[in-house]
């Protein structure tokens, strides 16, 4: 697998994370009230949700900058 491969193979694994993370923020906020505290399928929710946005915390470490934020961190247009 080449690197744009695999870069557009991450910014698709990327998408999909942010997509399902904006479905599940959408769905704990249309979440019928009153909450019981014991309600197994909003902590699901709240659960998975959380786990996403660590995977996409950590995909985003992990991938450092990216190749725009390289060029203009090196000078862009104004490098000697």
């Amino acid at each position: 697998m080449n690197s744009s491969t695999s870069s557009s193979s991450n910014r698709s694994v990327k998408s999909e994370t942010e997509r399902r993370i904006d479905e599940l923020s959408r769905e704990i906020r249309e979440y019928p009230t009153p909450i019981a505290r014991c309600d197994a399928q909003l902590a699901g929710l709240l659960e998975e949700r959380a786990l996403l946005l660590s995977q996409l915390n950590n995909q985003s470490e992990k991938s450092g900058c990216t190749p725009l934020a390289l060029w203009i961190n090196d000078g862009g247009f104004d490098a000697a």
